[in-house]
């Protein structure tokens, strides 16, 4: 009888064409941003300003004598702008032999590693100049995020008059469903998750009413703010993890237009390489990025232990 060892395929391997999921963070923070673009040709620094309120002139005028003037005051905030980027090498070798569709998987990483670093650079600027505390109220262990902290954060944005990111979500017909208040934004480590759910007046997405904008990596609404969660949110590497919570013009992201003229991501030919005899292929992305917290007051680190 002729078998499979007696006479063995010649080749035993099948390659399955689609690759494995990769496991990636989701990006969330960059969105939130005020977005803004520097020209082409006219320095790589953003400022934005920003003139101070006025107090109540609440004193009657003397009959037939003006009141002293008075001076406006304005701050001016800077933010130089800074590429970053990859590249990675193919040789001809490999587009001679290679599976066909490889192009098509290696491109779709070098998107995602765009970005991923985009919003690791926003998040470190918020993470790195936001105000913060430390959860102190929670129950079973005081850093642990409860309602009486963010409540607090809440309370201090509305003394800074800060404006609510999310409209309210109205009451709908869905069984079970609940309308949702306009709220502040928090981002936060999807292993909060736990934590979270125990925080009185908790909402799940499921019980949105219906209709309602439901932003990506959204997982509830607890009063005033709703959270998104990421596994790239911030944790400085022993206890905390830091919960940006943030109201609308809390930071900008800032870009000079015109970077590249096909786009971030850039492919150069094998006969374009500088190789003579054409032996690989060069791709890569390449863009420019600033993020600037532009309000302190709008926005504030809540950190917190798991």
């Amino acid at each position: 009888m002729m078998t499979s060892e007696t006479n063995p395929h010649p080749i035993a391997l099948y390659h399955q064409r689609k690759a494995l999921v990769r496991v990636i963070a989701k990006f969330l923070y960059a969105q939130f941003g005020q977005k803004y673009k520097i020209p082409k040709n006219v320095g790589e620094t953003a400022i934005w300003s920003r003139w101070a309120n006025l107090l109540s002139q609440d004193t009657p005028l003397t009959e037939g004598i003006d009141p002293e003037p008075i001076t406006i005051t304005r701050t001016d905030l800077r933010q130089a702008v800074a590429e970053y980027g990859i590249l990675t090498k193919q040789t001809s070798w490999l587009k001679l032999t290679g599976l066909s569709m490889e192009n098509d998987q290696i491109t779709d990483v070098i998107l995602d590693n765009m970005l991923l670093t985009l919003d690791t650079l926003c998040r470190n600027v918020l993470a790195g100049n936001a105000s913060y505390s430390t959860c102190s109220n929670g129950t079973g262990t005081v850093t642990f995020l409860n309602k009486t902290d963010i409540d607090t954060v809440v309370t201090n944005f509305e003394g800074e008059n800060a404006r609510m990111i999310k409209p309210q979500i109205s009451a709908g017909a869905g069984q079970g469903t609940s309308p949702i208040r306009a709220a502040y934004m928090a981002i936060g480590h999807t292993l909060q998750r736990p934590r979270l759910e125990a925080v009185a007046g908790f909402k799940h997405v499921s019980n949105y009413a219906s209709g309602g904008d439901i932003a990506e990596g959204e997982f509830c609404s607890t009063g005033d703010v709703r959270w998104l969660l990421t596994t790239n949110a911030y944790y400085d590497g022993s206890t905390y993890y830091h919960n940006i919570i943030f109201a609308k013009d809390f930071f900008g992201n800032v870009q000079i237009d015109g970077g590249s003229a096909t786009g971030p991501l850039i492919y150069t030919p094998p006969d374009k390489t500088g190789s003579g005899l054409r032996r690989y292929s060069l791709l890569g992305w390449l863009a420019n990025y600033a993020a600037k917290v532009l309000n302190d007051n709008f926005g504030h680190q809540l950190r917190s232990t798991v």
